[in-house]
């Protein structure tokens, strides 16, 4: 594919998924729309690759794909044919043929593409491009065949006959570089919705002497095009199914495929276990023989070797081996948990180290720490790490018995093998093996309640 340049086209509003953001970057299974299809082109390793987007989303366009694609700014959205156009300047002399793709084709294979690439190159003709017969065309501009030649009737611009055709424009072109530049500047808008079509370049070509053909497929769930927000649920539930049967084939025990979602880019290992109601998003990586649910959602993080996640969020996090989490625990970011940690019912952990076999089980927030080994953090258990202006640090050492109800307000350091008392304060640092006590002196006044309820 060195002699071959590819366009793909993403400039275009996308009004009816009625949002802000242009559809190609929405996220799907953890990456933007597009970057499927620039994955299986990338794959091809053309000579050269074109993005072109509204000058409006140019920044956010260069900050998701300016390492791998040109991207090249369509100054007015014009049409899919001004859009074509907009490549023209970028075309190095050495580029023998173009592919032209719309961007909204998420599931396109390489496999579709190479195959008219080398159509093109192994014929005569000077421009292809993709047809099907669709079970449903709607959506899709037709195409018409009369008199020996072929056009495409976009949809909007169907007659009663036309629209009722099943053989559809897939939306790829594939041409030779002296009939883009001959012809592109050519198109005109002389249509009911002013634009320029890029599927007009094949009446064009044929007007102009140029030999044109239909490449006919047969149908495949690849040619969906994502318009609404329909199609997009469609579609990520195609890639998810992909996603699921890969992590099948590699052992992975998904119990319930319909309540599991797990993003493109998350790597699971050899016979881990999947609940129901699991998310796992990012790039996580879960390493084997883990448990991850029922109901867990994991962002961004790793999980060890037989360690287990359940009702439970982690965020941002790194779980060592043989980990416990949950229920209803919450890891934040910044977080890391040694080998044989217990986190347990209610517990927050956020920006903090947790070392090998400390255990928090009940009601605590555990904030800006750093925690040694085989520590017992007792229920209702806080780091107060937060004084109105900075986050401070609390240390606990190795050993540390932190009893129930326990306030440690940071700056603190809990010294090796201490204590302290249930329904403390601690406030002060605490010495290696001593025990700290903050409680205020408790006062029984006898008969209190009777005289507040006039008794008496």
């Amino acid at each position: 594919m060195r002699t071959w340049a590819l366009a793909v086209l993403a400039a275009g509003l996308g009004k009816r998924m009625r949002s802000p953001v242009p559809k190609i970057f929405f996220p799907a299974l953890g990456k933007p729309l597009v970057g499927y299809l620039l994955d299986e082109a990338s794959a091809l390793e053309f000579r050269a690759c074109f993005l072109v987007v509204a000058p409006a989303f140019l920044e956010k366009a260069r900050e998701l794909f300016g390492d791998r694609v040109t991207i090249v700014p369509q100054a007015q959205p014009l049409g899919t044919g001004d859009a074509a156009k907009a490549i023209l300047p970028y075309l190095r002399e050495d580029t023998a043929f173009l592919l032209i793709v719309y961007a909204d084709m998420p599931l396109l294979s390489r496999r579709t593409l190479k195959g008219l690439c080398g159509f093109l190159e192994e014929s005569s003709y000077d421009l292809v491009f993709a047809t099907s017969c669709a079970p449903d065309p709607s959506g899709f501009g037709r195409v018409v065949r009369e008199g020996g030649g072929v056009r495409i009737v976009e949809e909007k611009d169907c007659s009663p006959e036309e629209y009722g055709l099943h053989e559809v424009n897939v939306g790829v072109f594939a041409l030779r570089r002296e009939v883009a530049l001959a012809l592109l500047p050519l198109l005109n808008n002389e249509n009911a919705q002013k634009e320029f079509y890029l599927t007009d370049l094949v009446a064009l070509a044929q007007r102009r002497g140029f030999r044109v053909a239909p490449c006919v497929l047969p149908w495949s769930e690849e040619f969906t095009n994502v318009n609404t927000p329909r199609d997009f649920a469609r579609v990520l539930g195609v890639l998810r199914e992909r996603k699921l049967e890969d992590l099948f084939s590699r052992g992975v025990k998904i119990l319930d495929p319909q309540t599991t979602y797990i993003d493109w880019d998350v790597e699971v290992g050899e016979d881990v276990w999947i609940y129901p109601g699991v998310l796992i998003e990012g790039k996580s990586v879960i390493a084997s023989c883990a448990h991850i649910g029922p109901y867990a959602r994991i962002v961004e993080s790793v999980i060890g070797e037989r360690s287990r996640v359940e009702y439970s969020v982690v965020e941002h996090s790194r779980l060592a081996e043989d980990v416990t989490v949950g229920p209803f625990a919450h890891l934040r970011p910044g977080t890391e948990l040694a080998r044989g940690v217990r986190i347990g019912n209610f517990v927050e952990v956020k920006n903090s180290f947790v070392g090998e076999g400390t255990r928090a089980l009940h009601l605590s927030y555990l904030g800006d720490a750093t925690i040694g080994k085989t520590v017992n953090i007792g229920a209702g258990t806080i780091t107060c790490n937060f004084d109105g202006k900075k986050k401070n640090p609390t240390f606990i050492e190795d050993e540390v018995f932190i009893g129930s109800n326990n306030s440690l307000v940071a700056p603190v350091r809990i010294g090796r093998g201490a204590y302290t008392a249930a329904g403390s304060t601690i406030t002060q640092d605490v010495p290696p093996y001593a025990l700290g006590v903050g409680r205020a002196k408790q006062v029984n006044i006898e008969g209190w309640v009777k005289r507040k309820r006039g008794d008496e």
